[in-house]
């Protein structure tokens, strides 16, 4: 080795490729930008994990972005391919207003569009996520996507309904922090309409999401709607109005995994059950503060907590159909016995084992949601009450909730009946067969404790005015989460109350319900962001 090599200072361009390589793909963009001006073997480096995944926020960027791969690009004369830089996800961020303001025109959905499809060209693999922020339904470029196609855009994040939104302070998300103050666009007489008419819901709105044509590779779809009194809407009045969708408007369905309607006046029972039944592959569902029925709210969880990994329901307060499915429930006896009564609760315990998180905010939740008959009978031998002396919010008036009684009932009703089960099916079979089946039975079981505690599978419930049925107490859901299966971390809140706790196996902590859960009205207006972050950007 010559004096000369024993003297050159280390440095990224004498690295190895290998060590290079993985120092630049872990940088972010802002960083690699500036090395590619170092030095001309830096800037040839770093084009790979440059382009792999770019961050684009304004339509500006995207001109420029799409001219750079236009310029680089090649092509095969025999196929008449084309090549360029190799994106694997791209991340597109679109303010309207913002662009109108800056070019003094609207963004038009046609101009999107080609540019998309020239990336497509060059990337026939590439997954773009598409954010479209602060727009309206009737605006530019939501009102004309039902013109256009969209090829490989997985992810679609529209934020609707046109609330003027403020400079964001530093603390905010970096989503937030590329997207400037725009005007108030309700001086320009939007109507947040797809149809010439206020919001309400119509097939027009759904269709060019729904039917595969218009965004062919789409598999998650966020609407967050918006409106000058709040983000919720409650029960619109125009729930009962039936959208009919062909077969042709719904193909698109086949291929979507997420959905999420935050606030959503175009959505209602008939969209839901077009969801429901041509989605099968949707695991991850979130309604918030929509116009859908109980009795659809029935069906969907009946039909769709067997196959969903992730369910956040949350019930306006204001919804007039949970306070008639608690009054059918407090009339019980007064009714036909033949007329079912939406319930949801019960559903959570019989069909939701499976999902890795839930979210339950809504007027009235009972025990149901975690007892069955046969549990509740055991209660009952036990001396335990069918109901504690509850008021209308849930809170205790007469007693004290025993749950030491409550907890050991339960515990060891549920090992007798796994137990007995068992031993059952050993007296019906005693072949090799049925004994293999219950060392599989086993052996599955501590797989599943294992998956829970890997994986931390959550859940969360909202108790927003009380419980379904009268005499049942809040108290007594804290006292039923410690008991349920192990690993799976619980957090409870009354709004009546103010209280909330942390269940996790048998530790119950007491937690500040204004931490949990009065917050989330502001984590939920930011949830455009939360996505962009730590879903989108990260993939």
């Amino acid at each position: 080795m010559s004096q000369f090599d024993r003297e050159s200072p280390a440095s990224l361009a004498t690295l190895p490729t290998e060590i290079a390589d993985s120092i630049y793909y872990s940088l972010p963009s802002a960083s690699l930008c500036t090395l590619a001006r170092v030095s001309r073997d830096i800037y040839a480096a770093v084009q790979g994990p440059l382009y792999r995944r770019p961050v684009i926020d304004s339509y500006r960027k995207l001109q420029a972005f799409v001219k750079t791969l236009n310029y680089v690009a090649s092509w095969d004369k025999k196929t008449g391919d084309a090549r360029s830089k190799k994106i694997v996800h791209l991340t597109l961020i679109i303010d309207p207003a913002k662009e109108e303001i800056t070019a003094g025109r609207p963004l038009i959905a046609v101009i999107l569009a080609r540019m998309i499809r020239v990336i497509a060209r060059y990337n026939e693999d590439v997954t773009i996520s598409l954010i479209i922020a602060h727009s309206a339904c009737n605006a530019q470029p939501v009102c004309s996507f039902e013109s256009e196609e969209f090829p490989r855009v997985t992810s679609l994040i529209l934020d609707l309904g046109g609330e003027p939104v403020t400079q964001p302070s530093s603390g905010s998300s970096s989503l937030s922090s590329v997207i400037p103050a725009r005007r108030n666009i309700h001086q320009r007489n939007y109507n947040y309409s797809t149809t010439g008419i206020r919001c309400i819901p119509n097939a027009k709105f759904w269709t060019r999401f729904f039917n595969g044509s218009n965004f062919p590779d789409l598999q998650r779809l966020e609407l967050h709607h918006r409106s000058r009194a709040g983000s919720s809407y409650g029960d619109s009045g125009r729930e009962g109005d039936r959208i009919l969708f062909t077969e042709l408007d719904t193909l698109g369905l086949a291929r979507i995994e997420r959905l999420v309607v935050n606030s959503v006046p175009e959505f209602n029972d008939s969209v839901l059950m077009a969801g429901l039944q041509h989605a099968p592959l949707l695991t991850d569902l979130q309604i918030e503060n929509c116009a859908v029925t109980y009795d659809a709210l029935d069906k969907l969880l009946l039909h769709a907590l067997p196959v969903l990994h992730r369910l956040v329901l949350r019930v306006s307060p204001q919804s007039r159909f949970a306070q008639h499915a608690r009054e059918a429930l407090g009339y019980r006896g007064n009714r036909d016995y033949k007329e079912e009564i939406p319930h949801l609760c019960p559903h959570f315990r019989r069909h939701g084992k499976n999902l890795k998180h839930f979210e339950f905010a809504a007027p009235y939740i009972c025990r149901d949601l975690f007892l069955d008959e046969y549990e509740k009978e055991k209660l009952r031998e036990s001396g335990h009450p069918g109901t504690l002396a509850g008021d209308k919010n849930g809170m205790i008036v007469q007693g004290e909730l025993d749950t030491v009684l409550v907890t050991g009932v339960l515990t060891r009703s549920r090992q007798t009946r796994d137990t007995d089960s068992a031993g059952q099916k050993l007296l019906e079979g005693s072949s090799m067969e049925e004994d293999r089946r219950i060392l599989e039975r086993e052996r599955s079981m501590r797989t599943r404790k294992a998956t829970i505690e890997k994986e931390g599978w959550t859940r969360r419930l909202h108790v927003l005015d009380g419980m379904c049925i009268d005499g049942a107490t809040f108290e007594e859901l804290t006292a039923l989460a410690k008991v349920e299966e192990p690993g799976i971390g619980w957090t409870l809140g009354s709004l009546p109350e103010r209280r909330a706790f942390r269940v996790i196996g048998d530790l119950i902590e007491t937690v500040r319900y204004s931490h949990e859960f009065e917050r989330d009205r502001q984590r939920r207006a930011r949830q455009v962001e939360r996505d962009v972050n730590d879903e989108l950007v990260g993939q």
